[in-house]
């Protein structure tokens, strides 16, 4: 009877532990979901990010930064270290909020000792108050070299009231999510414009590297400005052809755009993995942050294909310069509105916060050359799933009543606000005339 029963209370006790570590949950997050900060151009030469972890990790002053959106709920958190040898090394784990969450921030020194094979080094219990997004920094205390850090773990046990666990969600997209403004007119309109105009001004501090501001997006192309490296910023204009040769590498010669003229400072290639096309961009435009940039563009009707032109203006003393022209074959529609976005082209920033107004959005209709405020925004975005990137913003700005504004990037709530201004009177008061007339040199230039 005795040994009966011991043998009942170590089933018992296997049973229990069992079903205790079942009501545990561990979630990983890999290293390749972490930003190196500050951010620079060369920062992930002196620390490597990559698929099978973070290594190299030569400068100190570096930190390796996740962004993580939690549920409420109680986290034991672990760092996952893989096989390595050398000597101990320490560092220092942060822990804080990305928005007002009621969250106490946490700091904790931890050991990583030397080890055989891979291992899970406790970092503290984090209590997260609130669903949202937290930013976990490990500072290096020591040198780390021989260190492979292969991400972290998060312990957590279900909710006792609702049985559900809470998850933590490590981003699949790290560059910030592509925020839309599509721009119509709330007045009656014929929906034929043969120009457009818009004009963009990015703020001081909101300018990160490998942004693009689009400005004028239509049915065959974009136009806008970009910050391509610490000294570079430019001005581009893009063109699509009539069929993807990257998905049809056969298509005829006549499907394609052809280059008609530019400027002598714009340099003119084909691009691709986007649909294919033309693009001309200008590398040394220098448009400043604080000053609003003007965009034009000129479509015009040909035989069987039209002819798109663009121009930019960075300041009244400097004047309005011309990209290009290209023409579109296969085409004969005029433009009927436009959408603008921001982009982030990169996804080693996709942390920093990126921001723009755009105002001054103007459409000229081709039958009354009348100009048409367009004063109506509808928004789209991309990677806004739950859990994923919703830290973007869009609508009317509440500094510029007048103004739309778009800003992605930095770990926030979304925003959204208002779709519509009222329309506005100061139509763009330029004379055309020279700009037709760069239409038609172009044209001549195409012959020769």
């Amino acid at each position: 009877m005795k040994r009966l029963f011991c043998v009942l209370t170590v089933l018992l006790a296997t049973l229990s532990g069992t079903l205790s570590l079942s009501a545990q949950t561990r979630q990983t997050v890999a290293a390749r979901q972490a930003y190196i900060e500050p951010f620079s151009a060369s920062s992930r030469e002196d620390v490597s990010v990559r698929r099978g972890g973070i290594t190299n990790w030569n400068n100190q002053n570096l930190s390796v930064v996740w962004y993580l959106y939690q549920e409420k709920g109680s986290y034991e958190l672990s760092i996952d270290l893989q096989k390595r040898s050398g000597e101990q090394n320490t560092i220092e784990m942060n822990c804080t909020q990305c928005s007002e969450l009621g969250f106490k921030p946490m700091t904790k020194k931890v050991s990583l000792k030397a080890a055989a094979g891979d291992q899970q080094v406790k970092a503290g219990n984090v209590e997260i108050p609130a669903t949202g997004y937290y930013r976990y920094e490990m500072k290096a205390l020591t040198g780390m070299k021989g260190v492979t850090i292969a991400g972290l773990s998060f312990n957590t046990t279900a909710d006792k009231a609702t049985g559900a666990i809470p998850v933590v969600h490590a981003t699949k997209f790290q560059s910030s999510p592509s925020v839309h403004l599509s721009f119509s007119t709330t007045a009656p309109t014929t929906k034929e414009y043969d120009w457009i105009y818009e004009e963009i001004m990015v703020p001081k501090g909101y300018d990160p590297l490998h942004t693009y501001w689009m400005s004028l997006g239509f049915f065959r192309g974009y136009m806008g400005i970009q910050t391509n490296s610490e000294t570079e910023r430019r001005v581009l204009f893009s063109v699509w052809d009539s069929v993807d040769t990257d998905k049809n590498p056969n298509a005829s010669k006549d499907s394609l755009v052809s280059l008609v003229d530019k400027a002598d400072d714009v340099t003119s290639n084909g691009f691709g993995n986007e649909g294919t096309g033309g693009q001309s961009y200008v590398k040394s435009a220098n448009w400043k942050v604080d000053h609003p940039v003007k965009f034009l563009m000129n479509v015009r009707r040909g035989e069987g294909s039209i002819v798109l032109s663009a121009w930019y203006c960075l300041n009244d003393t400097e004047g309005w310069k011309y990209v290009a022209s290209w023409r579109a074959p296969q085409e004969q529609r005029l433009f009927n509105g436009f959408y603008s976005f921001i982009e982030n082209f990169s996804s080693s920033n996709g942390q920093l916060l990126r921001k723009g107004y755009y105002f001054n959005a103007f459409g000229r209709e081709a039958s009354t050359g009348k100009w048409l405020s367009f004063n109506k925004v509808r928004f789209s975005h991309t990677d806004g799933a739950e859990g994923e990137r919703v830290d973007y913003e869009q609508g009317v700005a509440p500094e510029y009543p007048t103004r739309f504004y778009m800003a992605s990037g930095g770990y926030t709530p979304t925003k959204l606000t208002a779709d519509e201004i009222p329309l506005q009177s100061n139509a763009p008061a330029m004379d055309l005339k020279p700009f037709i007339e760069r239409v038609d040199q172009a044209l001549r230039n195409e012959k020769k």
